[in-house]
């Protein structure tokens, strides 16, 4: 049962990191899907890749939390430390198309492959456009299933910003959401900055949050 001017979620909804809940909607299903298939894939590694903002850090702990695996950067990522990562059979590199050193990470793939384990990988852009060296490095991960998430879209934002504000234990009409949703930048980083920015001026201000303050705000942010 809802009442008038609140918001229905027929979201589902898995869980991430401590207390956060991980929000399922188009743009991340198939990404979220092949994470439910680990550890039945049909490589040793995964690439996600997707915008900042998309969800990937999420995504990217949730399978931390259930595969028990070490999490790395790819700029921290050293030669003398990969053989204690592959010896714990499942490995998250953040940032794998950033500059890296990539023999490294060829040997952290060979161990883990030789060993059973698994290797997940983040990066902003699909791997053929990786810094992927040497060779050998390159015909491995492209081999490997590669995976898009997309920009958050409407009903996943929606969500988004419903659940944040009733984190700060805000309530907001659906009018208020239906208002932002189409005019801020897409990301979940920008909806935590939105949410804060609104409720910081709705406490300064002494007045709930309605769809003037939200014009205000967006409009003092430049998003409007």
């Amino acid at each position: 049962m809802t009442a008038k001017g609140q918001l229905v979620l027929d979201l589902p909804v898995r869980p991430a990191l401590g207390r956060e809940d991980f929000l399922v909607a188009d743009c991340n299903a198939e990404a979220v899907a092949w994470l439910d298939r680990w550890p039945d894939w049909p490589a040793p590694a995964l690439c996600l890749y997707g915008p900042a903002g998309s969800g990937k850090s999420h995504l990217l702990g949730v399978w931390r939390a259930r595969s028990e695996a070490l999490g790395v950067a790819v700029d921290g990522l050293r030669q003398d430390a990969v053989p204690a990562l592959a010896a714990r059979g499942a490995v998250a590199l953040d940032g794998a198309d950033g500059a890296g050193d990539g023999v490294a990470l060829l040997h952290l793939y060979n161990l883990l492959r030789e060993g059973g384990g698994w290797l997940l990988l983040t990066g902003r852009r699909p791997p053929r456009q990786w810094r992927l060296r040497p060779p050998d490095l390159e015909s491995r991960l492209l081999a490997a299933p590669a995976v898009a998430i997309g920009p958050p879209d409407d009903p996943l934002l929606m969500a988004v910003l419903a659940k944040m504000f009733a984190d700060r234990q805000v309530r907001v009409g659906q009018d208020v959401l239906s208002y932002l949703v189409p005019r801020m930048e897409r990301s979940f980083a920008a909806a935590n900055r939105l949410v804060a920015a609104l409720d910081g001026a709705s406490l300064s201000g002494r007045r709930p949050i309605t769809v003037p303050l939200a014009r205000q705000v967006l409009a003092g942010a430049g998003g409007a």
